[in-house]
């Protein structure tokens, strides 16, 4: 079997991300950075582990806990290397919250949450730490759809006060770095004190809300000036109104497969938005192959009235890829085993942690042929298959049959390459002694 060799994308990606940090602690963060994106497991000691020691146990510790670093700067570093690699029409962008179970009450950000699982088994609430994310939405040419955390937020006052506080922080850190992105929020998220930040900014926002929700006509203008301001809001959409309205029916990918779509749409005036026009879809997916099942209608809103009902479906479709990024995250890349004592502390390791899986997630998304053999499906997978854990399995290959410092080489050479260096920054040993 031949030695793998690194390939330039992975080297590229890494570098940029690594850039980020100040020259002094670069190697600390590469091998932390490293270890993130092929390990497992969420604690420190898996990541060094899977990585290779470069330097001693506690400078990994002094770097996350006193490290003059901003992981701000690396978030920023991971939305240039998202620009450079995808460049989507229109950006979609996602937030969205999980929690992660949590015993100890002195934990940072532990805190009681409703848990909405309906299961028969599980208790209505659970105390845990409520984590908030901000992602982006990106495909593949086999309609496959996935998401990358741009920025998780730990749920600092209350589970529901804190978290809409902090996704208008997430908004205003977004600002126009992607552009004029599409937002897409769930029922929760769908608050007017959020949209209009949202709007603000120059976005749209997509949302699922209740059925029950007041939205009315769009009132006519008068002919003649009357009397008076104008009427704000015309008759009241009924549920009778709403059936009467004319029915479409549609093929499309959504979910990752095809379904087929039954929906009404109409422009109407929202009240909780204070009167603005939106584009309302009532939209319920046909399951031939779950007869025993009434199909569920849900009515969706978008704050762009000149969109059609068949981008709002589609575009709201892809709000889904955020709870893969979750499950991905939790189990995969290890989010429940993140144990730091302070918040400060646990936010800058949970960044390293989001953006060993960005990376991971971005190769699986890029062109296969610029990936080599990093990607290698077992021999029961479908030829071609490129997910965030093959890319996972494919940097641990060749982190030990490679070796950490060659793979530090290859990467210090691309900062020294690309990185603009204010004050020329020496190699590390192991780059040098490779």
């Amino acid at each position: 079997m031949s030695r793998p060799t690194i390939p330039p994308i992975l080297a590229s990606v890494i570098a940029r991300l690594t850039a980020a940090v100040p020259a002094r602690v670069r190697t600390t963060f590469l091998d932390l950075l490293l270890g993130a994106a092929a390990t497992k497991g969420g604690h420190v000691t898996d990541a060094i582990l899977a990585a290779g020691l470069s330097r001693g146990w506690s400078t990994y510790y002094w770097f996350l806990e006193r490290g003059r670093w901003s992981w701000l700067r690396v978030w920023a570093s991971l939305l240039e290397v998202l620009t450079r690699m995808f460049s989507p029409a229109v950006w979609y962008a996602v937030i969205d919250d999980s929690v992660v179970e949590r015993v100890s009450t002195k934990a940072p950000g532990s805190l009681a949450h409703h848990n909405h699982n309906t299961k028969p088994n599980r208790p209505r609430f659970l105390r845990g730490q409520g984590w908030l994310c901000l992602a982006a939405v990106i495909e593949r040419n086999d309609f496959a759809v996935g998401a990358v955390p741009l920025l998780l937020r730990l749920v600092r006052r209350g589970s529901n006060r804190g978290k809409l506080r902090s996704a208008g922080l997430l908004l205003r850190l977004l600002g126009q770095r992607l552009g004029r992105v599409r937002l897409l929020l769930d029922a929760w998220f769908m608050r007017a004190w959020l949209i209009h930040r949202a709007l603000a900014a120059g976005h749209t926002v997509i949302g699922c809300v209740r059925r029950d929700l007041a939205l009315f006509d769009v009132p006519k203008s008068p002919r003649k000036r009357q009397r008076g301001r104008p009427r704000k809001y015309g008759a009241r959409l009924s549920p009778a109104r709403v059936a009467a309205l004319p029915e479409q029916r549609s093929a499309q990918i959504l979910y990752g497969k095809l379904e087929v779509v039954r929906y009404r749409t109409c422009l109407v005036a929202a009240r909780f938005l204070h009167g603005r026009v939106v584009r309302a879809v009532w939209v319920e997916l046909e399951r031939p192959d779950r007869p025993d099942k009434p199909r569920v209608q849900r009515l969706l809103i978008c704050t762009d009235p000149t969109l059609s009902a068949l981008a709002v479906i589609s575009g709201y479709a892809k709000r889904w890829a955020v709870e893969s990024l979750f499950r991905n995250l939790k189990h995969g890349f290890g989010l429940k085993d993140a144990w730091q004592q302070s918040r400060q502390v646990l936010m800058r390791w949970v960044t390293v942690l989001a953006a060993g899986y960005a990376v991971n997630q971005m190769l699986a998304f890029a062109d296969p042929v610029r990936l080599a053999s990093l990607a290698e499906p077992a021999p029961w997978r479908a030829p071609g298959t490129r997910t965030a854990g093959l890319v996972q399995a494919g940097i641990a290959r060749i982190l030990r049959e490679v070796g950490l410092p060659a793979f530090t080489a290859a990467i210090w050479g691309k900062i020294s390459a690309n990185a603009p260096r204010t004050s020329a920054p020496s190699a590390p040993p192991a780059a040098k002694a490779a």
